[in-house]
Formats: structure tokens, sequence, C-alpha cells
């Protein structure tokens, strides 16, 4: 007997952006394709978004170097296509590569590719870090110099080094593997090796880090429970943490 394929219930925007809720049999096809991806790929450490800690540890592992950057690569899940998932699949040993990228995907808002990885579903960030770990992009990420320190957090990319050159080198290197990966990087959000970098909504110098003003501005802007305020303090608070003591 044949399944009705409908894979997500409704879309909607989060800050601006389209997203999609899956559905049910969507959302457990989604659950079933993640595990089975982290039980047949091995993500080298620097996918912060995939291990725990996140983007609060990939802060922590910059913060004794001297020198940042960054890069944001430009609608990334939509910008990935069905059958470069279901290949992506087949290269691990997924069976039913093509079913699954099927459930994976939706009819593109940004048009092309035809369809793409939406924003909302469970596999979505795994399966994408899988496509650009299996990229050029993903290889110029793990052949950088062991003096460059590289975290990717889904859509964001930020490299640290004591080595200015190196850095520089690093930075260079990441900007020409781009086009080869079929992947844009946004140049708005784009930073050359500086002192000071703005990342995860967050302030990140040597030895320092910290949630921006603004964005602790915004959260108290709205009206707030005492559970999440504490929640949100305890986030601040976490990303402060192990900061130097001399640090004003």
């Amino acid at each position: 007997m044949s399944i009705q394929f409908q894979n997500y219930d409704y879309s909607f925007k989060i800050n601006g952006k389209p997203a999609f809720a899956p559905s049910g049999l969507g959302r457990r096809i989604g659950k079933d394709v993640k595990d089975r991806v982290e039980r047949a790929f091995h993500f080298e450490d620097f996918f912060y978004n995939l291990r725990k800690g996140g983007h609060v540890a990939a802060l922590h592992a910059h913060r004794s170097q001297k020198y940042f950057a960054k890069f944001d690569i430009e609608n990334f899940f939509y910008s990935i296509a069905r059958n470069r998932v279901a290949r992506s699949l087949r290269s691990i040993s997924v069976s039913r590569a093509g079913h699954y990228s099927k459930w994976s995907c939706v009819k593109n808002p940004y048009k092309i590719p035809s369809y793409a990885l939406p924003y909302g579903f469970v596999q979505s960030p795994i399966l994408a870090a899988l496509v650009l770990a299996q990229s050029p992009l993903g290889d110029a990420l793990r052949k950088l110099s062991g003096s460059v320190t590289v975290a990717v957090y889904v859509d964001d990319i930020s490299l640290s080094s004591n080595d200015l050159p190196a850095l520089c080198d690093a930075f260079e290197e990441i900007s020409m593997a781009f086009a080869p990966s079929s992947f844009k990087a946004n140049d708005a959000k784009t930073v050359e090796p500086c002192e000071v970098l703005s990342v995860f909504n967050c302030y990140l110098s040597m030895g320092r880090a910290m949630v921006l003003t603004e964005r602790i501005a915004e959260f108290y802007a709205s009206p707030r429970s005492p559970a999440s305020i504490a929640g949100f303090q305890s986030y601040v608070d976490s990303v402060a943490r192990g900061n130097r003591k001399t640090e004003i």
C-alpha cells in the first residue's frame, strides 16, 4: 500500500527566513536518517553544532587566540539540492538514499535548486554538515595548518590563530574553496582577519567572550517569565565563564 507523501505540515518564518514544520511521519523518518548518518560517518570535532557545548564551546576554543576571521554560507540549507543529499548518503552506504533524500527536502522557496533541505527538519543540520564535510570546502577546512583553530556551527565558519600570516593564508584558502563546493559566501557577513570579532551574537577577543549588548537588550525588550530570564542569564554566564579576570 502506498503512503501519501507529506513530509511537512506547514511553513512559517523565523527571523524573516522560511522554515518548515515536519509532519509526524516526516519527523520519524528524519530521526531515522539522522541516526543512520551518526552511525555511518565520523564528523571532525570542529563541527560544533553536532557536539556538546555548541557555539559556546566554539567561542571558548577560539578565546586563547589573538586573531579571528569568519565566513557565513549564504542560504546554506536551501543551497543543498535533493540529489546532492542522496549522493552524500550513498557515499556513506546509507541504504534507500533516494527515499531519505526525498523525505528530507522540500520545494525550495528560493527556487534554485528546485528541491532542497529546509530549516526546521530534525535531520537538516546533520545532512547539511555531511554535504559540507564531503565538499572541497570541507577538505580545505580539514587541511588547515595546526596553528589555525576552526569552528563550524551550521552556516558559520570561524577561524582563529596567534599567527596572523597563517590565518591570512587560511582565510584565502577557505575563500577559494566556496565556488568549487557550490556554496556562496555571504559577503556582508564575511570578516577578514581582525583582533575583535562578532560571531554567534557574541563578542570575541583574546581571552574574552561575552554576549553582545544588543542581544541582551533584545531579550529584555519583551516580557519574560522568571524561568526564561534565569535560563538566559545562565547562558550569558556560560559564554563569559573562563574569561581572563584582568579583562574589563
